[in-house]
């Protein structure tokens, strides 16, 4: 196993001393402000660029960064189907569902929910919000962490307490303001990690035509899959469908994305920030289909996984930034700082998101007539505990193993209830508090009759094979694979020349 040298460390730390410099600036900057509108909704007065980043960021966590690439390693290219669906769905948020947030002047999404229905259903859906909150900062915590301390040897405690402490840090101290900008940072840092990747894989397979090759020989060149059947993996109606609805509950009810519209300008900027971050999210979503398939064509006849080398397909990117650059110091740690800036910046919006919600819906609620200065602080302090939350819960993580992940589902569970409730706000006047209620309760529990089912029977369908049958060729060879210059031919790659076409 391939280690980090001095250079990596140095460059990760200065990625997380960056961050943290973001939070020092702007608790500067809105030092004499203790309003929740600055510090939940930077006073409404983001401009375009950087909350379109922000939305590419939020969305794109560690599981993306390192779990998109092993889904399409293992599992082909078909995943990149959902990056089209960010081409004509986000209009209906655009114009159907933002427009109403904004005019209503609020701070969180579930504000609305008390206008149009009641608090029952308010706090309904803020308890859903909260389960699925929670453990989903847990997993883009603890999930890229193992990962990458299992291949890259970088402690899993250090792992875990620089993103958790760090993330706490500047978004505590620093508000949404410092959770956009860090964000804009580090969406940089993974377009920039993700590109080196498929760059150098693709130069040294020998070419984009080499790697479809490849591709082809492994049967991974089906990109649509048309069987109506549902318990297919990925089908175009399962990713349609299934796409669709997840892509307008994610952009249209979740507070992290809603609070990045409020925070604009106007509600023009608000709605073109949101088309142009949800664009970025395809771009990234495509790079990162790019990388496994890149990946899959540079071990395509000698997988790591069957070959003992690594443990899980999960652990498939590390592997490789670690193969492929372990020679040049710098340039994995660049990589991996990627991995940590998506875990950073996934963590950071949820986090103040759960602070807003907790501010604006519990204790404002409770206290209608608590003082800016003590809501301020008050606000500060939630951050804090719940920062410290998540950390527990990743490292707990590393006990529970399943069963965390199995929590993450659940709570993923109310995600369709509450699309339904906002549906039924959003577009049925008849519709009434009852039925938003029986139906978010009823919604769950069909929602958990089929995750139990497809525990029972998991999706079926063809994978695609991974050989082994080139591995004797690495056998006593050294894995470099740049030499002082890059290669000018596919024959003098290291493993193009080593593994049998």
């Amino acid at each position: 196993m391939y280690t980090l040298t001095g250079w990596d460390y140095v460059i990760i730390v200065l990625m997380l001393m960056f961050s943290a410099a973001l939070g020092i600036v702007f608790a500067w900057r809105s030092r004499r402000s203790q309003s929740s509108s600055e510090y939940f909704l930077g006073d409404r007065g983001m401009s375009v660029f950087p909350v379109a980043m922000s939305l590419t960021a939020t969305f794109i966590s560690a599981i993306t960064y390192l779990g998109t690439p092993a889904e399409v390693y293992v599992h082909g290219p078909k995943y990149g189907l959902m990056a089209t669906l960010r081409l004509v769905f986000p209009l209906a948020i655009l114009y159907w569902v933002i427009p109403v947030y904004y005019r209503l002047e609020i701070t969180t999404v579930y504000e609305y929910l008390e206008m149009r229905f009641n608090n029952t259903v308010r706090f309904l859906v803020i308890g859903a919000e909260f389960l699925g909150g929670f453990t989903y900062m847990g997993i883009v915590v603890y999930a890229p962490a193992l990962a990458l301390s299992t291949v890259t040897g970088i402690s899993l405690t250090f792992s875990i307490l620089a993103i958790g402490v760090i993330c706490t840090f500047y978004t505590t101290i620093g508000g949404i303001k410092a959770v956009i900008w860090t964000d804009v940072f580090q969406g940089t840092a993974m377009f920039v990690g993700a590109t080196i990747m498929i760059i150098a894989g693709t130069i040294l397979i020998g070419g984009p035509a080499e790697g479809w090759r490849r591709a082809g020989v492994g049967q991974r060149t089906n990109l649509v899959d048309f069987n109506i059947d549902p318990t297919v993996r990925l089908s175009f109606w399962t990713i349609y469908l299934g796409g669709t609805s997840f892509l307008l509950m994610i952009g249209g009810t979740k507070q992290s994305f809603v609070q990045r519209y409020l925070a604009c300008k106007s509600l023009k900027d608000a709605q073109l920030a949101a088309y142009l971050g949800l664009i970025g999210t395809s771009v990234m979503e495509l790079l990162a289909v790019a990388t496994g398939m890149t990946i899959y064509a540079y071990y395509y006849t000698c997988d790591p996984v069957k070959s003992g080398e690594i443990d899980r397909a999960d652990q498939i990117v590390p592997y490789f930034m670690m193969d492929v650059f372990h020679s040049f110091p710098g340039i994995p740690g660049l990589l991996i700082a990627g991995a940590f800036c998506a875990s950073l910046s996934s963590m950071s919006s949820v986090l103040n998101s759960i602070a807003s919600m907790t501010g604006e819906d519990i204790i404002k609620t409770r206290w209608p007539d608590i003082s800016d200065r003590r809501y301020a602080i008050t606000v500060k302090l939630v951050s804090v505990v719940f920062g410290m939350f998540t950390i527990a819960l990743a490292f707990l993580a590393s006990v529970l193993g399943d069963v965390l992940q199995t929590a993450l589902s659940i709570g993923g569970l109310t995600g369709g209830p509450t699309l339904g409730v906002f549906i039924i706000g959003l577009f049925f006047p008849r519709g009434n508090s009852a039925g938003a209620t029986a139906g978010f309760i009823s919604g769950t529990v069909v929602g958990l009759f089929f995750y139990i089912g497809s525990q029972i029977h998991p999706p079926t369908g063809h994978r695609p094979p991974l050989s082994t049958e080139g591995c004797d060729a690495f056998a006593g060879n050294d894995t470099t694979v740049f030499s002082s210059a890059l290669p000018t031919s596919v024959e003098h790659t290291a493993h193009s020349n080593k593994i049998p076409k």
